[in-house]
């Protein structure tokens, strides 16, 4: 019934890696967004007086 073996440990944690290319997409599009809404609520307020 019982297994006599240990239970296995964790798998180890995995090694730090460069970053890939792969990762730039997601780091980059919510920086944009980010810096697009940051220039947008800045115009906002510059010309929130025009008419």
């Amino acid at each position: 019934m019982g297994s006599s073996r240990a239970r296995d440990p964790a798998p180890p944690e995995p090694k730090a890696t460069p970053m890939s290319g792969s990762r730039i997409p997601g780091l980059v599009l919510p920086t944009v967004f980010l810096l697009a809404v940051v220039v947008g609520a800045f115009w906002y307020w510059r010309h929130r007086g025009d008419d």
